[in-house]
């Protein structure tokens, strides 16, 4: 439909939208490239020392000026506002992905493509987007709705296209195709006989393969005799922009925590501190795992007990190796893979790659992959070394109601059932785990 890859057959086009410039897109695959691009100018600059331009959020959402008045109104609408003059780099994601949203609607396009547009949206923003769809909507405006949740469609949807293996699965009236019986034949595995719908079958078999295999090793002794985590009169501020204030926090042995709050919160910038990649942590008082950051402790001695995914992660992790290889990387903390895996290190990859149903994509390249297959590959590399952190920060982002359960039921098992402490960033109230005794 927008033209990006070469076909058989024909498709037809209402003349309207003959012009590839009159269809707005927004989709995860998008807001990664455009990420992406950012991230090889700051690489650029760094080893080059010439100064790169690094894109504003007003230069993104109106790349030529011009639409001044609208602009503004859609970001004030957004809540961004006070970030149009910032470089894109410093939004978190979902600032990042309102400035998109905002981009395709300031195009005043004849068709509006969005792929998973809530994905990653705190809830208010979610309410107006859907808001702003329907009034659009009502104006004439055609939409396209890409989504894993079917309470994601707002009323003025009026014909549902399902698709299943590259072909047509059902097609037509919402009212005809949101239908039970056909719900659970979209999401039927093929290899089995009974749809795998069901949170309690997913959870019985997770738990007795991990049972089976002994799958996840206890945290060394060592590693569980302090805090794992103290912040003390923490600030962090980028510019004259403060993100965190004041702050103090702290988790204990035997902690799992949620992490909510709106877009541009702070919630990446607190795990930036953990994970060892924001500078400023030298400049604060916080201690990992008994130990103050910057005394003596290499950024590889905090990663090695960590285990971590985020939409700011999948962007980084470009490199053309297998899936396989990606989930092996995470023994190593590597952004791609340079050495050798062990025998026993491979059959755990292969283990743990059972257990979310993805064996099919071993061989495959990862940088070819959906955003979805990517994100259940980067799951499975954050769990493989069994560390005593596990930091998922919206992991079920742009996966199906099958595999979201999936991930669910096996995060929720380690949260009970073994040492691994978990921090657990969600917007999506469906996220819903019982391992989490606490909330930030």
């Amino acid at each position: 439909v927008l033209g990006q890859i070469p076909y058989c057959g024909t498709i037809k086009r209402h003349q309207e939208i003959e012009d590839f410039g009159k269809i707005a897109h927004v989709s995860l695959e998008q807001q990664k490239i455009l990420v992406a691009r950012e991230e090889k100018k700051d690489r650029y600059e760094e080893y080059s020392g010439n100064e790169e331009h690094f894109l504003t959020g007003q230069e993104v959402m109106d790349p030529e000026g011009k639409h001044p008045e609208s602009l503004l109104k859609i970001a004030e609408q957004l809540g961004l506002s006070s970030l149009l003059g910032n470089p894109l780099r410093y939004f978190s994601n979902g600032e990042t992905r309102k400035t998109l949203i905002g981009k395709a609607l300031l195009s005043e396009p004849k068709l509006l493509i969005l792929d998973e547009p809530f994905e990653g949206l705190d809830t208010e923003s979610v309410l107006w987007l859907k808001g702003a769809l329907s009034d659009l909507i009502k104006n004439g405006l055609a939409v396209w709705l890409v989504s894993h949740r079917f309470e994601e469609l707002v009323p003025e949807i009026t014909h549902v296209l399902c698709l299943k293996s590259g072909e047509i699965f059902a097609q037509g009236l919402r009212s005809q195709v949101l239908i039970t019986e056909v719900m659970e034949g979209l999401y039927e595995k093929a290899d089995h006989k009974e749809t795998n719908l069901k949170t309690n079958e997913i959870s019985a078999e997770i738990n007795e393969n991990l049972i089976q295999t002994d799958f996840f090793e206890s945290v060394p002794e060592k590693d569980r005799k302090h805090s794992l985590i103290q912040m003390r009169n923490v600030n962090v501020h980028y510019g004259e922009k403060v993100v965190l204030k004041n702050f103090y926090w702290s988790v204990e042995q035997g902690e799992n925590w949620k992490i909510v709050g709106p877009n541009g919160s702070g919630k990446s910038t607190l795990l930036s501190l953990i994970c060892g990649d924001n500078l400023q942590a030298y400049a604060n008082e916080i201690y990992l795992f008994g130990r103050r950051r910057g005394t003596g402790e290499s950024i590889w001695d905090i990663k090695q007990k960590i285990g971590f995914v985020s939409s700011e992660f999948q962007v980084r992790y470009r490199q053309p190796v297998t899936a396989l290889k990606v989930v092996l990387s995470g023994f190593f903390d590597s952004i791609g893979y340079y050495q050798p895996a062990s025998v026993t290190q491979k059959e755990k990859a292969f283990s743990l790659m059972e257990l979310l149903e993805i064996t099919n994509l071993a061989d495959l390249d990862f940088t070819r992959l959906s955003y979805g297959q990517q994100r259940l590959i980067l799951i499975a590399r954050a769990m493989i070394k069994s560390p005593p952190l596990l930091i998922l920060d919206e992991p079920c982002q742009g996966l199906d109601r099958t595999n979201r359960n999936r991930v669910l039921e096996l995060v929720d098992l380690v949260g009970q059932n073994t040492t691994t402490q978990i921090l657990y960033v969600t917007h999506a109230a469906a996220d819903h785990l019982n391992c989490l005794q606490k909330e930030l």
